[in-house]
């Protein structure tokens, strides 16, 4: 129990602490990895979790969404949130279906555009803005 609980605040910390860009890449970690899940669950046809997973990740990619800063980010903002958008659509109704692709090209999308900013991180000086608290404002319009 003091484990769980030592795990949650560090986790908790880790997300308050994080700077935008960081903050961005460890939404997309999360969405994959719940979709990565979910995809397992559906093929051994346990809908629940298959379900629980796909919400997250849903969930995960509407705050992605919501952050974006259309004036700043300009033509990038709204391509993103065409992805985003497209990414929810291919997750409403997914554990009906009978296949598993629909789970790679989400999982695709994320792991592109989660390679993109950790470029962006990558480069970026010390001094960036994305080294402000994420409180601040995440919606990363890069």
């Amino acid at each position: 129990m003091a484990y769980d609980d030592a795990l949650k605040t560090y986790q908790k910390t880790s997300v308050e602490t994080a700077d935008i860009l960081k903050l961005v890449i460890m939404c997309y970690d999360a969405a994959i990895q719940d979709l990565q899940e979910a995809k397992r669950f559906h093929t051994t046809r346990d809908m629940n979790s298959t379900y629980d997973k796909i919400r997250h990740a849903q969930d995960i990619i509407t705050e992605l969404l919501v952050g974006l800063d259309y004036e700043r980010g300009g033509e990038i903002a709204q391509n993103l949130s065409r992805l985003y958008n497209f990414a929810l659509r291919q997750l409403i109704g997914i554990n009906s279906r009978e296949g598993t692709t629909a789970y790679d090209s989400v999982i695709h999308i994320l792991a592109e555009l989660k390679d993109g900013y950790e470029q962006i991180r990558d480069k970026a000086p010390s001094s960036h803005a994305s080294d402000q608290p994420a409180g601040r404002s995440w919606g990363v319009s890069v």
